[in-house]
C-alpha cells in the first residue's frame, strides 16, 4: 500500500530530541536555558521549518516545505536525522548537542549538505506596501530564496506540511510509475508564483546515488508579503517579466578529511568546510557546459594538501586515521547539482540543460560589487533584491582563487529571462548526485592512485543514469499526478534474517532466512500494456544472497553497525534449485553460511532477480524492450549476526586473542570492533572479574542468556572499566565464577592487552 505521511509535528519531534540529548550533556545550571530555546524554537515556527529525509537509496538528505533541502543548521550533529549520508545505512548515529560534541568523532557522512535550494527573481512587478492597507507598489526588483544562508525569504511563516509519499515495491498497492520515496511541499512567494516541488528517490541498482528534484513555478498571483508573512488577500494578478530561476547547491565533500590532523582540538566540520577559509580542501568541476557540476575533496588521511600549514595542523602520530578506519580512503566521493530538464518558456523543454549563468563561487572567498563575498551573509538581510538580481545573472567561476582543492565551492544555475503570464507555469527538473569509485578500492586505500578519475567517472555515469530516469518519466501521469522521471521495477526484495546457528557446536554458523515475497508479487507494467510487466510465479530466475564485513566504528563504547558499502556474493540459487532451500516448519528459505568465524559480525541481504525482464512500458509510455538483468538492491538486509560458541558444562575458560594487540589483523577483531575480546568456553551463567596485577578491581561482567534467553558460551568486553574509562594496556587477571545450577567452581586466568 502506498503510504503517504505527512507530519506536522516533526520539528517539535528534532527539537525534543534534541533537547533529551543536550540534557543528559549539560550541567544542571544550563539546563533550564536549553528548555526555553527549544520551546521557543517550537512554539515560534510550527509548520515554518518541517522537515523530513529520504533514506531508500544511498543519497540521505533533508527536504523542507521552503525549498531548501540539507540541513537547516550549519553542522550535521545538530540534527537528530541523517542527512548527507552517502552510502546510507541503518542505525546511522551521530554525536550532536553542540560543535564540540564532534570532536574525534569516526562516524561522519562522506559529504555535507550545507543548505541548498532556490531563488526566484524578478524585476518591474507590484509587491505590497506596508500594512494594514498593503497597497500594491511598484518595485524595482523582488526575490523569493530558500537555501542560502540567511533564513528563507519571500515565504509564509506558516506553511502546509510537508507530505511524504512511500510507494515500495514490497508492499501492496505499489504504483510502478512512481518513485520509491517522493516528497510534495507547495508554497507561495513574494512574487505571486507558487512554487511545488516534488522529489524522487529510488533503492534500484543503477539509480541509488541521486535525489530529483521537480518543480513548478506557477503564476497563481497569491501573493505573500514580507512585512506580514503571510498572503495577501485579494492581491491584484500580474504578468511578470523579467524572471529568473536559480538553483543553488551548497554541498561539502567528506566530514572525515581531517581527522588525521585537525580533530585532535576542532569540531569535526564537514570536510572543513565551517567559518575557517584555511581548511576548505575541495576541487570544483564543471561538464557538459555546466549542466553537471560537483565537488571532489581532498584524500585527508595520509597527510596534508599542500596548502595547509603543516605545523599548526601536523599530522598525528601513527597515522591515526588508520587505526579506526583501516587503509580505508578518507573522501573518495564526488557530490554536485545536475540540471535534467530546463522550460523554454512555452512548457517545453530547452533544446540543452546549460545553464545561462553559472556561478562557482568560494565559501568566504573572492569579491561581488567590491564587497567581501561571504556566503555565510549572502542573504536577504545583508544582500538586497537586485544585489540577487545581479548575482544570478552575473557568471563567474572565481577563478582568479585558483582551482587547487582550497575551495569550498558553492554551485548556481540560473536561467532566463522568462515572461510568466497570469495562471501560467514553468517547469525545471534538477539532481543532486553523487558519485563513488568502487568501494573495495576505497576500502583497500586505493593502491593505484584511481581517484578522482574513478569517482569523476562514477558521477558522470550516474548522470547519464539520471537523464535516462527523465527520458522515461518525463510526461508521464499517475493519477492526476505529473512525473518528471522514472525506472524499471526490479522484483520486490525478500525480508531477510541472519541469526547464530552455533549453539552447541564447536563450527561457526550463521542461518540465513528469507521470505517468498518476489515469488508472490506481480508488478504491473506502465501505460498502453495490459500484462503485468513481472509476474513473480512465471519470471523469477533465482536468489543471490551478499555479505558484508563492512561496519561502521562508531565510538570506543558502543557496537559497530552495519554500513554495508561493499558486499560479496556469496551464493546463487537459480530458481529451479530454491527448492533445497525450503523450509516447510518455517515457511521460509533457509541456507547455513559456514564460512564465518566466531566474535565477527555479518550483514546478509537476497536479491531476487530477472535475467531477461519482459518490454517495460515507462510512465510516459515509452516501451524499452532491451533491458538488462534486474534485481533489488539491499534495503531488506537483516540485522547484523555473529556466531557464538554454546555454552559448556565445565571450566575451561580462555581470551580471544591474547594477547590482543590494537589493530593487527589476528590480533583483534578489526578496526570495526577494535577494542573488543571474547571470554569462552563459559558456562551458561557465570561472573568475570577483571583485576590489575596489583589486584585493583578494573571490570566485572555478568554473563548469562541474552533478552531473548538465548544462551551462549561466550562475552565480549571493551576494554572498559566500570567507570566506563579505557584499561591502560598490560597485563591483567581474570577471574571467573560460574554461577551455572550444578557447576559451581572458578578459573583464573591472565590477559595480555598491547596497544
Amino acid at each position: 500500500m502506498i503510504q503517504i505521511q505527512s507530519k506536522p509535528d516533526e520539528k517539535m519531534y528534532h527539537s525534543m530530541n534534541l533537547l533529551g540529548i543536550l540534557s543528559t550533556r549539560l550541567p544542571k545550571g544550563r539546563k533550564i536555558w536549553v528548555w526555553l530555546a527549544i520551546l521557543g524554537l517550537v512554539t515560534g515556527m510550527g509548520f515554518a521549518q518541517e522537515e523530513l529525509a529520504h533514506k531508500r537509496g544511498k543519497l540521505w538528505d533533508l527536504m523542507r516545505n521552503d525549498g531548501m533541502y540539507g540541513s537547516q543548521g550549519a553542522w550535521d550533529f545538530w540534527v537528530s536525522e541523517p542527512i548527507g549520508l552517502f552510502p546510507g545505512f541503518d542505525g546511522y548515529y551521530h554525536p550532536f548537542g553542540g560543535e564540540y560534541a564532534g570532536e574525534n568523532s569516526f562516524v561522519n557522512s562522506s559529504m555535507h549538505n550545507f543548505r541548498s535550494g532556490l531563488a526566484v527573481i524578478a524585476a518591474d512587478l507590484l509587491t505590497p506596501g506596508p500594512p494594514p492597507y498593503n497597497t500594491p507598489t511598484s518595485t524595482d526588483y523582488m526575490m523569493y530564496h530558500a537555501g542560502f544562508q540567511g533564513d528563507p525569504h519571500g515565504v509564509a511563516a506558516e506553511r502546509d506540511p510537508l507530505t511524504f509519499v512511500y510507494n515500495y515495491v514490497e508492499d501492496a498497492g505499489y504504483d510502478p510509475e512512481l518513485p520509491e520515496e517522493m516528497s510534495i511541499a507547495s508554497w507561495h512567494t513574494d512574487l505571486g508564483i507558487t512554487i511545488t516541488r516534488r522529489t524522487y528517490t529510488w533503492s534500484f541498482p543503477g539509480y541509488t546515488d541521486f535525489i530529483i528534484h521537480d518543480y513548478v513555478f506557477k503564476n497563481t498571483g497569491v501573493m505573500i508579503s514580507n512585512y506580514i508573512g503571510d498572503v495577501v488577500p485579494d492581491f491584484p494578478h500580474q504578468d511578470l517579466s523579467e524572471l529568473y530561476i536559480a538553483f543553488h547547491s551548497a554541498i561539502s565533500v567528506s566530514t572525515r578529511s581531517n581527522i588525521n590532523f585537525y580533530s585532535d582540538f576542532m569540531a569535526t566540520q564537514a570536510g572543513g568546510f565551517g567559518w575557517d577559509e584555511d581548511q576548505f580542501h575541495d576541487f570544483y568541476h564543471i561538464f557538459d557546459e555546466g549542466e553537471l557540476v560537483f565537488s571532489t575533496n581532498w584524500d585527508g588521511g595520509k597527510e596534508p594538501p599542500p596548502f595547509i600549514d603543516e605545523e599548526a595542523f601536523p599530522v598525528k602520530n601513527n597515522e591515526a586515521w588508520k587505526l579506526k578506519f583501516g587503509e580505508e580512503m578518507q573522501s573518495p566521493s564526488a557530490f554536485g547539482l545536475l540540471a535534467l530538464y530546463i522550460d523554454d518558456g512555452t512548457n517545453n523543454p530547452r533544446a540543452s540543460e546549460i545553464p545561462d549563468y553559472l556561478r562557482v563561487d568560494d565559501h568566504k572567498k573572492g569579491t561581488f560589487q567590491g564587497r567581501s563575498l561571504d556566503l555565510e551573509r549572502f542573504n536577504a538581510g545583508n544582500r538586497t533584491p537586485e544585489e540577487f538580481y545581479t548575482f544570478v545573472t552575473t557568471p563567474d567561476t572565481q577563478a582568479a582563487l585558483g582551482n587547487m582543492g582550497d575551495r569550498f565551492n558553492v554551485y548556481t544555475l540560473s536561467y532566463g529571462p522568462y515572461s510568466l503570464a497570469t495562471n501560467d507555469s514553468l517547469r525545471f527538473v534538477m539532481a543532486e548526485i553523487a558519485g563513488c569509485m568502487d568501494y573495495d578500492i576505497v576500502l583497500a586505500g586505493d593502491p593505484d592512485s584511481l581517484f578522482p578519475g574513478a569517482t569523476i567517472d562514477a558521477i558522470r555515469q550516474n548522470a547519464d543514469y539520471a537523464r535516462q530516469a527523465v527520458a522515461w518519466g518525463m510526461g508521464g501521469v499517475s493519477n492526476g499526478v505529473p512525473i518528471a522521471a522514472d525506472v524499471p521495477d526490479p522484483p520486490p526484495g525478500p525480508t531477510v534474517l541472519a541469526s547464530n546457528a552455533s549453539i552447541g557446536a564447536d563450527t561457526a554458523l550463521i542461518a540465513v532466512t528469507w521470505d517468498r515475497i518476489a515469488e508472490l508479487t506481480n508488478i504491473p507494467n506502465g501505460p498502453g500494456s495490459s500484462e503485468d510487466f513481472y509476474i513473480g510465479s512465471d519470471d523469477l530466475d533465482g536468489y543471490r544472497i551478499y555479505r558484508s564485513q563492512d561496519f561502521q566504528y562508531v565510538s570506543d563504547g558502543e557496537p559497530p553497525v552495519l554500513r554495508g558499502a561493499t558486499w560479496d556474493l556469496i551464493l546463487d540459487i537459480p530458481i529451479d534449485s530454491a527448492a533445497h532451500y525450503w523450509s516447510e516448519t518455517e515457511q521460509l528459505y533457509k541456507w547455513y553460511d559456514t564460512n564465518v568465524a566466531f566474535g565477527f559480525n555479518y550483514g546478509y541481504y537476497v536479491a531476487a532477480y530477472v535475467e531477461d525482464p519482459k518490454p517495460w512500458h515507462s510512465a510516459n509510455g515509452t516501451i524499452v524492450s532491451d533491458l538488462g538483468p534486474l534485481e533489488n538492491g539491499d534495503y531488506n538486509r537483516g540485522p547484523a549476526a555473529n556466531p557464538v560458541q554454546g555454552p559448556v558444562e565445565s571450566l575451561d575458560v580462555f581470551a580471544v586473542p591474547n594477547p590482543f594487540v590494537y589493530n593487527v589483523e589476528g590480533r583483534s577483531f578489526s578496526k570495526s570492533d577494535p577494542y573488543k575480546i571474547e571470554f569462552r568456553n563459559l558456562p551458561e551463567k557465570c561472573t568475570i572479574r577483571i583485576y590489575t596485577l596489583s589486584g585493583d578491581l578494573v571490570a566485572v561482567l555478568n554473563h548469562g542468556p541474552d533478552e531473548m534467553m538465548n544462551l551462549s558460551g561466550s562475552t565480549s568486553w571493551n576494554q572498559k572499566s566500570n567507570s566506563g574509562l579505557l584499561v591502560a594496556p598490560g597485563l591483567y587477571i581474570y577471574h571467573v565464577e560460574s554461577t551455572t545450577p550444578g557447576l559451581k567452581g572458578s578459573f583464573t586466568g591472565k590477559l595480555m592487552i598491547v596497544r
